[in-house]
């Protein structure tokens, strides 16, 4: 049988993961991170759930209000590259961040989403906020669809289909693509 994909958030990624972050944020405390990391529920959450919690877990370790949050999140990303690390799918409790602590502050988080997409696709996290503001948001897809970033273009496209694997539905959408 092989492994599950919840299992891709082990203790040598999250290890590597927090020595990155300490890098970027003085005075992380990589014990406690993972400590919280790996709670007594841990065991138990599926993959959507682990991605969940450790967004919730990363907002403890980061610095200030939302505006130094995502600050911080996005020098965590640029260190990761300097540190060789190209993206992936384990690090998509970054989109969730932005989806769980962002959807009122519509300027800082599509930033960020600019950014981050670039690193890990924020087409699950996007979805929120095209149902709370969405001629902003869909002004704003246009303007990505025309990006220099093949990443962004992509995402501009995929982050708007009314219906996305794994991801809530945008029933606006289905009505009026």
């Amino acid at each position: 049988m092989p492994e599950p994909l919840k299992n891709i958030y082990s203790l040598k990624f999250f290890e590597s993961y927090a020595y990155t972050m300490m890098q970027v944020i003085p005075g992380m405390d990589k014990t406690v991170f993972i400590k919280q990391i790996f709670d007594k529920q841990w065991e138990s959450k599926e993959l959507k759930q682990r991605i969940r919690h450790i967004a919730a877990v990363l907002k403890n370790h980061l610095p200030g209000n939302y505006k130094k949050n995502v600050s911080a999140i996005i020098d965590t990303i640029q260190q990761l590259k300097n540190n060789g690390t190209n993206g992936g799918f384990e690090y998509m409790f970054f989109p969730d961040f932005i989806e769980q602590f962002g959807l009122d502050d519509l300027d800082t988080s599509l930033k960020a989403i600019e950014k981050i997409t670039q690193f890990i696709s924020c087409e699950f996290a996007i979805r929120p906020f095209l149902l709370k503001y969405p001629k902003e948001v869909m002004l704003q897809m246009q303007q990505w669809s025309k990006h220099s970033n093949f990443h962004v273009r992509r995402f501009s496209s995929e982050g708007c289909r009314p219906r996305l694997p794994w991801a809530m539905a945008l029933p606006q959408f289905k009505k009026d693509p």
